[in-house]
């Protein structure tokens, strides 16, 4: 059988079983591009907030706490506090992430909505109920844990594999005039149709895919493209010396001040409480120049216990392939094009995908009708 005959077949058959699957995930992505608006239509009520004409300034870490303390009006666990619009664009309040104790805690981790101008408390949802953050783990494995991230990776190499057998296919006949090959024709019938419409996306938006795709993958899988890239970390290095134990208490309040003034011009982002005793505060601050759009550039580690013990990283200083790593999620997401082209990329890809899977199954089932009626 010549290679393009077989291309062409498991081009078509492939793509017929992964159709379903394909459609899932593109459609899950594209309604991430307004995470945002979707927490918004959710929990509109309690994660809006309007900035004080008279103070502008946001609460401190340790207010933004002690308001959610006082609002919940139950015991709980802080696990960390995310400044407005630090994860998700258009949540104006600051949230407090906590583990509740006694009859909450089997919802696990519960956001409080805190007004960082007023220090409000402004109210609260378990995360698990937040349509937005499931759609997110939906979209990342399918709901499945780890075997269902590994049928998304599959899935995303299935698309790339698409792709360049797509344009292997199409290409020699219409190599020379392939702008002029690519026109939208809607009154050819159905199946022509399809083709246009299948011809049109495959072309135009096969760049996107294959980055959306490897981006993807990578972000899923960073070990797969070592060295170029290096595993997550959100630990202090070995070397730091945080395994020591003293008998200073610094407070979140300390270190916050001690944040702000290794990152002067930049705005904290995320504030983590340490996750054991005497373990440490991790940081992270952004500013608009910075190439993680989403996180931001800069990280800071302070201990709990040791005064002026503390592990800066800044991303300018790190190595390429921690850099790269680094900002995967804001490569993936969109945010590194910025608030009106991300969201468009992202939308652009995800229909083009939903479409080439509708016209390429309708195609691969007319063709394989009039075969069989010919034969």
């Amino acid at each position: 059988m010549p290679t393009r005959k077989l291309l062409a077949q498991l081009h078509g058959w492939l793509g017929v079983v992964s159709a379903a699957f394909i459609m899932l995930v593109a459609g899950s992505g594209v309604m991430l591009a307004f995470v945002g608006e979707l927490f918004l239509a959710q929990y509109g009520d309690v994660l809006k907030a309007t900035p004080a004409l008279a103070n502008p300034q946001v609460a401190n870490v340790t207010t933004l706490i002690a308001s959610a303390t006082k609002g919940y009006e139950d015991n709980f666990q802080t696990v960390g506090v995310l400044m407005p619009n630090s994860r998700v664009e258009g949540i104006e309040t600051a949230m407090v992430f906590v583990m509740p104790t006694g009859s909450q805690a089997s919802e696990g981790i519960r956001m409080l909505s805190i007004d960082p101008w007023s220090a409000q408390f402004k109210g609260d949802f378990p995360l698990s109920g937040a349509f937005a953050h499931e759609l997110i783990d939906f979209h990342h494995s399918l709901l499945l844990g780890d075997p269902g991230i590994i049928f998304v990776c599959i899935l995303a190499i299935l698309l790339i594999f698409f792709v360049i057998t797509g344009l292997y296919i199409w290409l020699p006949k219409y190599n020379k005039n392939w702008r002029k090959s690519t026109p939208l024709n809607f009154r050819r019938g159905i199946k022509k149709s399809c083709f246009s419409l299948h011809t049109w996306f495959g072309v135009w938006g096969a760049l996107f895919i294959i980055y959306f795709c490897l981006t993807g993958l990578a972000l899923a899988k960073p070990g797969w493209f070592s060295p170029l890239l290096s595993p997550p970390n959100y630990a202090p290095p070995i070397s730091a010396g945080f395994e020591k134990i003293c008998n200073d208490r610094i407070t979140p309040d300390d270190a916050e001040t001690v944040g702000n003034k290794q990152f002067p011009g930049k705005t904290l982002a995320t504030f983590f409480m340490p996750n054991v005793e005497n373990g440490p505060y991790m940081l992270t601050y952004r500013s608009s120049d910075d190439n993680n759009k989403r996180d931001g550039d800069g990280r800071i580690f302070i201990h709990a216990s040791c005064k002026g013990l503390m592990h800066i990283e800044r991303a300018e200083l790190s190595k390429t392939s921690v850099q790269v790593t680094d900002m995967l999620l804001s490569l993936h997401g969109g945010y590194s094009f910025g608030k009106a082209l991300g969201p468009i990329l992202v939308v652009f890809t995800g229909l083009s995908l939903i479409i080439l899977v509708v016209t390429g199954v309708v195609k691969f089932f007319t063709r394989t009708i009039s075969r069989r009626r010919n034969t």
